[in-house]
């Protein structure tokens, strides 16, 4: 039998995180660029999602699929797969980040 330990760090908040600190400050790049970049975006978000009312709901989860491949690919790279309290916390740090994108876009 297999038993796999999981690790947890502690964040600068002294909570306690599954995610590795390298993970996590690429991840939390990778949506600061994308939320700076979103009136660029915009465009392709009014053509992608032609019925959506609120283009912020459109944009979020353009940002959280991108933020998924990079989270999910930088497991991979280390040769290791994220856990169910892996994908629980990279919700929290995209849910975080959504306060930024209904300032961005009004």
């Amino acid at each position: 039998m297999i038993v796999y330990k999981v690790l947890q760090f502690q964040d600068r908040n002294r909570n306690i995180v599954t995610i590795p600190k390298e993970i996590q400050d690429l991840l939390e790049e990778q949506i600061d660029l994308m939320i700076t970049q979103c009136k660029a975006y915009l465009p392709f978000i009014k053509c992608a999602f032609p019925y959506s009312k609120n283009p912020n709901d459109a944009f979020y989860n353009l940002i959280v699929g991108s933020a998924v491949l990079v989270f999910v690919n930088q497991y991979a790279m280390r040769s290791k797969f994220p856990t169910a309290e892996d994908f629980a916390e990279f919700g929290k740090i995209t849910l975080k980040h959504r306060e930024l994108i209904d300032k961005f876009i009004e």
